[in-house]
């Protein structure tokens, strides 16, 4: 019989609070979006053994499996069900396989299929297993893994712009760390790596089971030095436009997109430099609540003139973020000597040359990956961490 995890039990507070707090919203499965309800121990189209739960998205939840035809362990990746016959992500993936010469550090699915529900049908997108994301994991790498990750994820970075395809949605948490293979572990070996899943059973109102579940947390151990870019659902080609062009969170948005302006392969450079920049100091450089324009005005300085009137929110507009009389209130330089005072001032130096250009408010003038891979303050700090 097949090992399905632990039951919390109810009477336990602590432990229900810890799932409910770390697994998707309950309420989901009984209301839009209407996540697809899954058990530990469920086959998916006849192939997929559901071994652990991995994550969840604003529109998915991701569980490990294990692929009983090609003996692999994958992610599934399970979305809330589709509006349109068509799938746009999907689409991607294979755009980005035909047009992109290097995927090696990028995240592909390798398989789909659909499940039906009587609130429709869900996608099912199958990737090779890969670890956390970047976000729930940086904090504990050395500098050394830290900055092999910045060079990695820019490297994908490129890839896909010299295929004039443009990420959108850079950040953190669409980064995956890799994970040493548990392929050949039985489920007991792998719980014992992994912890056991534990789990809340609920039942839908039409009549279906299944689990809230708490994600896996892998340990350190298990974690390689490579890292992934994924995410490709809201990829586009590059010179396309849209009608939302904001980048939700904020902290992570190109400040030409909260005015007017299509994401574009400059704007996802903005996002890598505020990645880089939370590698190398640890946190971003504003804040991840709220509306972070003001603070990138406190550290950058005044916005172009001509920006101003077309800020998304016009009801919050401020006039003083487009005075070019206004004077930072910090600066990156002083930012990085506040966090990095274990280094040397050329190291600083360095750091600051090309952050510079990555926050450049003018995309035109803001360095592409390319650029960056071959600037010399980058490859000089590159050097200082790893060969």
């Amino acid at each position: 019989m097949t090992d399905c995890g632990d039951l919390v039990d109810s009477d336990n507070e602590e432990e229900v609070d810890d799932l409910e707090k770390n697994a998707e919203p309950l309420l989901s499965y009984f209301q839009p979006l209407f996540y697809y309800p899954i058990c530990i121990g469920n086959v998916l189209a006849q192939r997929y053994r559901i071994e652990h739960k991995l994550g969840h998205g604003g529109f998915s939840t991701v569980w490990m499996a294990h692929d009983i035809v090609t003996k692999k362990d994958v992610a599934l990746k399970v979305t809330i069900p589709a509006r349109e016959a068509a799938d746009p992500e999907s689409t991607m993936h294979n755009e980005i396989r035909q047009r992109v010469r290097d995927t090696s550090k990028l995240l592909l699915s390798c398989e789909t299929f659909s499940l039906p529900s009587p609130n429709g049908h869900h996608r099912v997108l199958v990737f090779s297993l890969r670890g956390p994301s970047l976000h729930s994991c940086f904090a504990s790498m050395s500098m050394a893994n830290r900055m092999s990750a910045a060079k990695q994820v820019l490297q994908a970075l490129k890839c896909l712009h010299d295929a004039n395809i443009v990420h959108r949605d850079l950040n953190d948490k669409n980064i995956m760390c890799g994970i040493v293979p548990l392929d050949h572990y039985d489920i007991k070996m792998k719980y014992q790596y992994l912890g056991r899943p534990k789990k809340i059973p609920l039942q839908t109102r039409a009549g279906m089971q299944g689990e809230l579940v708490r994600p896996v947390v892998v340990p350190p151990s298990l974690l390689t030095k490579s890292v992934y870019l994924g995410d490709f659902g809201l990829a586009m080609n590059a010179g396309t436009s849209i009608n939302y062009k904001p980048q939700s969170p904020s902290a992570w948005c190109a400040p030409e997109r909260l005015h007017n302006t299509d994401p574009s392969a400059a704007s996802d450079m903005w996002s890598y430099m505020c990645l880089f920049t939370e590698l190398y100091l640890g946190t971003l450089p504003w804040s991840i609540y709220g509306d972070a324009l003001s603070d990138m005005v406190k550290v950058l300085g005044p916005l172009p003139q001509t920006w101003y009137g077309y800020y998304h929110q016009p009801a919050r507009t401020d006039a003083s973020w487009y005075d070019p009389r206004k004077q930072p209130e910090s600066t990156l330089e002083a930012m990085i000597e506040h966090a990095r005072p274990d280094v040397s001032s050329t190291e600083r130096a360095h750091v600051l040359a090309f952050m510079l250009k990555g926050f450049s408010y003018d995309p035109q003038d803001r360095i592409t990956a390319a650029q960056l891979l071959c600037n010399a303050s980058f490859q000089a700090v590159m050097g200082v961490y790893w060969a």
